[in-house]
């Protein structure tokens, strides 16, 4: 944006300079060629005033003293000089062509006929244009002679044209100066629009704390007053949401604990009756699935908190652990659970996250795969973090069903059993870890369920989002 607005700055002085100096430079150029044919028109009466003694002869000849005065201002000035007698024969010239007869050109004619001409035309002996001045040499009212100066055309157009030069290098370093001032002003002005950009960065990022810099005045500290106004809002609103998530998950698991005791006295009471022990044992499952329900509120609304800071963690050896614990549970469903991490891959990560993406990944997995087949946890570190995986030979997640695995209460099938809450509690607690999750198939025939965690700021993997798949 600053090399946008310099530009934008740039071109309205580029063209205002364009639109007044196209004018300007034609209007000079007009003007210093009329004072260069001012100056010859001068210059030829100051020297028709110095003939005057040579030409009141009766028979004029070429004069010692008019023949210095020529040479030395043809020599001064590089124009031509001739001065010629009543007949048109030259009595001085500064190209030595005294004698000769001038009496066909027209500007001497004019001259010897009492007026003073100035023009321009084609010199054929020179093969190019001229610039001519005649002024008639008089004596009273009696004519005595001409004197003509004659400069090249293209003399004269190398002067005007060094006077043009002149104002477009004026215009170019104003063009410069402008250049240089436009970018400062633009860097000011953006520089307070990049940090406002950051602190929407920042809040997008899950900071609430981030704000706006509001000084610096005019219309800018406008908008940075309303975006903190909005971001004090939306922090008070996410807060409200968060708390009362949390509340309520609290609050709700203590009757349902007392329900839950109370359905198991009645069971104990009912023992001999087996169809109301059948409502009472669908009511505890759904008891069950409830309070599991209201547990995975609760900790999804901690890991929704960004309070937290990510810690260094052991994954290869927080995968270890949780591996170890779940062996049992696998062995009883005929299910193998296999290891591969390297020795130690440290990560950063808010405490508990590695734990519990594990245990709701290899929970998933134990869920759907048949009996005999194996889990593969893995680890391993590349330069843009650690990544955990846990491939499975189940039946696998369709691509659309893996791009909304972690939407809240998503369940991928309807029988009933799960929360819905366990992809999402993972993807809250990878995106407050500053990591990220994904799904994808599994080179082993199911479904692979993956974490990225950083040991330092990097690029997100190409086939995730910051937080969740998508």
């Amino acid at each position: 944006m600053r090399w946008r607005l310099a530009a934008v700055l740039v071109g309205f002085t580029a063209l205002v300079l364009l639109v007044q100096n196209i004018p300007l430079a034609s209007y000079l150029r007009t003007v210093e060629r009329e004072r260069i044919v001012t100056g010859l028109q001068r210059d030829a009466f100051t020297l028709a005033g110095y003939s005057v003694a040579a030409l009141a002869v009766p028979d004029p000849v070429p004069s010692p003293n008019l023949d210095e005065r020529v040479d030395a201002y043809s020599a001064s000035t590089g124009a031509r000089v001739i001065v010629v007698d009543p007949a048109g024969i030259a009595i001085a010239s500064s190209e030595g062509r005294d004698g000769e007869s001038y009496e066909n050109r027209p500007e001497v004619t004019a001259a010897l006929g009492g007026a003073a001409v100035s023009g321009e035309r084609p010199s054929q002996t020179l093969g190019q244009g001229l610039i001519y001045v005649a002024v008639p040499v008089r004596a009273g009212s009696k004519i005595l002679g001409a004197v003509r100066l004659t400069y090249p055309s293209s003399e004269l157009n190398a002067t005007v044209d060094a006077r043009v030069r002149g104002l477009g290098a004026a215009a170019l370093i104003t063009l410069l100066s402008a250049g240089i001032i436009a970018l400062l002003v633009a860097s000011t002005v953006t520089r307070r629009i990049r940090r406002l950009r950051d602190a929407a960065e920042r809040i997008a990022e899950g900071d609430l704390d981030a704000r706006a810099d509001v000084s610096g005045g005019g219309e800018i500290e406008e908008l940075a007053e309303s975006f903190n106004t909005m971001a004090d809002r939306v922090q008070a609103v996410v807060e409200s949401q968060r708390g009362f998530a949390g509340d309520a998950s609290h609050q709700l698991r203590t009757p349902l604990t007392a329900l839950r005791l109370r359905l198991d006295r009645a069971a104990d009471l009912m023992a001999e009756d087996e169809p109301a022990m059948g409502q009472v044992d669908a009511a505890r499952d759904e008891i069950d699935r409830l309070q599991r329900l209201v547990d995975g509120l609760l900790v999804l609304a901690r890991a929704d908190r960004r309070d937290q800071h990510a810690v260094p963690v052991d994954v290869s050896a927080v995968a270890a652990d949780r591996v170890a614990d779940w062996q049992a549970l696998a062995g009883e469903r005929q299910v193998r659970i296999e290891l591969d991490t390297p020795g130690m891959a440290v990560a950063l990560a808010v405490p508990g996250a590695v734990e519990q993406i594990v245990d709701n990944y290899v929970d998933n997995a134990l869920e759907v795969v048949p009996e005999g087949s194996r889990i593969l946890v893995s680890v391993r570190a590349d330069p843009s973090g650690v990544v955990l995986t846990v491939d499975d030979q189940g039946p696998g997640l369709p691509a659309e069903a893996r791009d909304r695995a972690f939407d809240r209460f998503w369940r991928g099938s309807q029988d009933g059993s799960g929360s819905g809450l366990g992809l999402a509690i993972v993807s809250a607690l990878a995106q407050a870890s500053g990591g990220s999750v994904w799904l994808e198939a599994s080179p082993r025939g199911g479904l692979r369920a993956a974490a990225r965690f950083r040991t330092q700021p990097a690029a997100p993997h190409p086939r995730e989002a910051s937080g969740r798949h998508r």
